[in-house]
C-alpha cells in the first residue's frame, strides 16, 4: 500500500499547481534562508538572537508545510469520495489514511535533512543531533495533516485552519526568550520540543530546564500523544 500512496501523491504533487508549490515551498524558504540568514548576522549585534530565531523557524516550517500537503490532499480524497469507495474494498480506510500521515512524516525528514546540510543551519551539530531534530521537527506533519481535516470539511475551511494552525509556530520563538519554568505554558505547540532542541545546538552557553536528549524524549511522546488523540477525533468526525 505505501508504494501506491506514494505515487498518487507524486503524482498530485506534479499534477496539481498549488501541491507542486507546497512540495518546493521548503527549497524556496531553504534558498531564502541560506541568503539572508548571513547578511542579517553580519548586520545585526552578537547579542539579537534573529539569525537563530530564523534558522530555527525554517527547519520547523519545513516539515509543517508537508503536513499541510497531505492535509489537503486527504480532503480531496474525501471530496472525490476516494475514502468512502474504500469502504468496499479490502483496504482499510484507517491503513489509508495512516500511510499518508506516515509518508508525511517521511517526507517532512526528507526535506529536514536537505534544508539543514544545504544550507549548513547547525554547522556544529553531529550527525545523530540532526537527525533527533529532524525526527521530532517532522512529527509536525501528520500532526497538522490531522488538525486541518479534523477541522475542515472542504479545501476553502482548510486553508483557514491551516494559517490559524501556523499559530503554533509563534510559540517555538518565544520559547528562544523564556527559558525557566514558564516554558511548561509552550510545550503545547508540537514544535516547541525541537526549537528547544536547536536552541541548544545554536546557544549552548545558555541555561536549560533539560538536556538536549530528554528534550527529545519528551518532544517524541507528547507528538506521539497529541497524534493518536487527533487521528481518534477525526475518524470519529469522518466516520470511518
Amino acid at each position: 500500500m505505501i508504494k501506491t500512496v506514494l505515487k498518487a501523491e507524486l503524482r498530485n504533487m506534479v499534477r496539481d499547481k498549488m501541491y507542486f508549490f507546497f512540495a518546493i515551498y521548503p527549497i524556496i524558504l531553504g534558498f531564502i534562508g541560506y541568503l539572508l540568514v548571513p547578511y542579517i548576522d553580519n548586520r545585526v549585534p552578537e547579542t539579537s538572537l534573529i539569525p537563530e530565531i530564523i534558522v530555527m523557524f525554517l527547519i520547523l516550517v519545513t516539515a509543517f508545510v508537508f503536513g499541510a500537503l497531505t492535509g489537503f490532499t486527504l480532503l480531496d480524497d474525501k471530496d472525490d469520495l476516494v475514502l468512502m469507495s474504500l469502504k468496499i474494498t479490502p483496504i482499510s480506510v484507517k491503513s489509508y489514511v495512516v500511510t499518508k500521515l506516515v509518508l508525511s512524516f517521511f517526507f517532512g525528514i526528507f526535506a529536514t535533512v536537505i534544508l539543514i546540510f544545504a544550507t549548513n543551519f547547525l554547522p556544529d551539530a553531529q550527525l545523530w543531533e540532526i537527525a533527533l531534530i529532524t525526527i521530532v521537527s517532522s512529527l509536525q506533519a501528520p500532526g497538522v495533516a490531522l488538525i486541518v481535516n479534523s477541522f475542515a470539511s472542504n479545501k476553502v475551511e482548510g486553508f483557514v485552519v491551516m494559517k490559524l494552525s501556523g499559530m503554533i509556530l509563534i510559540l517555538p520563538v518565544v520559547a528562544f526568550f523564556v527559558l525557566e519554568w514558564q516554558e511548561v505554558f509552550l510545550i503545547i505547540a508540537p514544535g516547541f520540543w525541537s526549537a528547544r532542541m536547536i536552541q541548544i545546538e545554536l546557544l549552548p552557553g545558555f541555561d536549560y530546564n533539560f538536556t538536549f536528549v530528554v528534550y527529545f524524549i519528551f518532544g517524541v511522546l507528547y507528538n506521539m500523544v497529541l497524534l493518536y488523540l487527533l487521528l481518534k477525533l477525526y475518524v470519529k468526525k469522518s466516520n470511518l
